[in-house]
């Protein structure tokens, strides 16, 4: 089997002999209903691959769809013309960069359409070529917009770009409205909603389906899906892991799936993981190893965020999921919409759960914000965790408390806010303890109270009681005094109790003692 990976046409994807995943049942049913439509998914999800098949369809290229469902509900196969756009394959974090990309794009348009001197902002520009391809060729246009969101995505941070970056794109989407006679269907895909581009208004009526359930598996690959596609590859799996298929299955399962985009989705696999996975018969984090959005670590550190409480679930609505603006006003919607979080559950008020989708995000995410919060390679990183590993499992807790002491001194706590300060170290604690491959909880419930931080060894149960500007004596007293000790089933391991004082001033641990 010839696995697409990394290929995002269809068309390639076809003629090239690849496994292609039949999704165009779900393009028709989109294509028939509607006109504008934006849909969000995290990055490697296969939004690249939907556009280029609805370009191929929208081209009349039926030779490529024999075989395929939408080959029995479509008739007609009319020739459109279509004017794509890709943002994907650039950033635009610095000046003029996004006015090349569209420049570009336009002049490609006016080659093949004309040009008029008259147009010289890439809004009239672009409603120029549209009417003309109109004209010209007595259909009306498609239009295909990948990314549509990443030039603002790519400059959360820097102000001044965005906002350059964001007047170019309010010029050319704002085409829309003023050229509808002309636009026979729309497409967009994104990450996010950014309402002040104005292209979710009324008037433009953008019919969002990222949380349509009719649509939720039109990205990525459903149980469904794989045991159909990929059954034979699996077996194969199985035999040289030297388990058994239904064994396999549970193992991708855990590893790559979870993934739900509305609050009666299937459970969706992750595309990019779940291919690199069976190609190379190898259980890999392979969509982290393709880089994450660095806006979120950036976010993060900003924020009083308690990163523990994404083993727990997190409450929002339907409509604070939808959009973060410049992404530092929700960090929830920034987590969900970029993958990290996804609808685990929804209460009968409508409340959304939301939770970490599988093992690949939950242990891929805790490194990348734990190399991000501590501001180190991540070659050094793992050095560091083997070495807190080992200081465990030999149940030295000075050692390992000594090498915390030592990775939180190189951290440079940017803030002067003294609670953002305290939330920065308990995170970076919570990150350390979980990177070393043990379950930790913070805040971990017991009668009468609250455990600072929580975690089991082969060997040990380790309660850890922080103070902030107080004293290591007084952390472990507290223990005493609530009977942490006494309230855990430790199933016969050892209990290591232990009080810590964090200095909001030296901004590290300053001193701790085992009990």
């Amino acid at each position: 089997m010839k696995f697409p990976i990394g290929i995002q046409t269809f068309e390639e994807i076809i003629t090239g002999g690849y496994v292609y995943v039949d999704k165009t049942d779900l393009v028709y049913k989109m294509v028939d209903e509607g006109k504008y439509y934006f849909l969000s998914r995290p990055r490697r999800f296969g939004k690249s691959l939907l556009t280029t098949t609805l370009e191929a369809y929208f081209l009349g290229q039926k030779e490529l769809f024999k075989g395929l469902a939408i080959d029995s509900l479509e008739t007609e196969w009319i020739e459109y013309p279509v004017f794509h756009l890709d943002f994907s394959g650039n950033k635009y974090v610095k000046e003029n960069e996004l006015d090349s990309v569209v420049n570009l794009f336009l002049e490609k348009c006016e080659s093949k359409y004309g040009s008029n001197a008259s147009e010289v902002t890439f809004g009239s520009r672009f409603q120029g070529v549209i009417q003309r391809a109109y004209e010209k060729t007595g259909k009306k246009v498609v239009i295909l917009i990948d990314e549509y969101d990443k030039p603002l995505t790519d400059t959360i941070g820097d102000t001044e770009i965005q906002d350059v970056n964001r007047s170019v794109l309010q010029s050319l989407y704002g085409v829309f409205k003023n050229a509808d006679r002309y636009i026979k269907f729309t497409f967009l895909t994104g990450v996010t909603r950014y309402g002040k581009l104005g292209i979710f208004s009324a008037a433009n009526n953008l019919q969002d389906i990222s949380t349509n359930k009719k649509y939720a598996s039109i990205c990525g690959i459903s149980e469904k899906e794989l045991r159909t596609y990929f059954d034979a590859e699996i077996k194969d799996f199985a035999e040289e892991e030297s388990v058994s298929v239904d064994e396999m299955y549970g193992l991708l399962k855990k590893k790559y799936d979870g993934y739900h985009f509305s609050e009666k989705s299937e459970d969706i696999y992750n595309p990019f993981s779940l291919l690199n996975a069976l190609s190379e018969k190898q259980l890999r984090n392979y969509w982290f190893a393709t880089g994450t959005p660095t806006y979120l670590a950036k976010i993060l550190k900003k924020k009083e965020f308690d990163l523990p409480s994404l083993n727990d679930g997190i409450e929002a609505t339907s409509e604070s999921i939808a959009s973060f603006g410049n992404g530092e006003s929700n960090i929830i919607a920034a987590l969900y919409q970029s993958g990290y979080l996804t609808i685990k559950g929804v209460d009968e008020d409508g409340i959304y759960n939301l939770g970490l989708p599988n093992e690949e995000v939950a242990d891929g995410f805790v490194k990348y914000l734990a190399v991000e919060f501590a501001h180190k390679d991540l070659d050094e990183w793992d050095t560091e965790m083997i070495n807190l590993k080992r200081k465990l499992k030999s149940n030295d807790v000075d050692a390992f408390m000594t090498q915390i002491q030592l990775i939180m001194s190189q951290v440079p706590f940017e803030s002067n806010k003294v609670k953002l300060i305290e939330a920065n170290f308990r995170n970076l604690l919570y990150l350390m303890i979980r990177a070393t491959g043990f379950n930790v909880t913070v805040e971990h419930p017991v009668l009468g109270g609250r455990i600072d931080v929580f975690f089991e060894t082969n060997n040990c149960v380790y309660i850890i009681e922080c103070k902030r500007d107080g004293s290591a004596q007084e952390a472990l007293a507290q223990i005493d005094e609530k009977r942490y000790a006494k309230k855990i089933s430790s199933h016969d391991k050892k209990i290591v109790k232990i009080g810590a004082n964090f200095s909001t001033k030296e901004r590290n641990l300053t001193e701790w003692v085992a009990g």
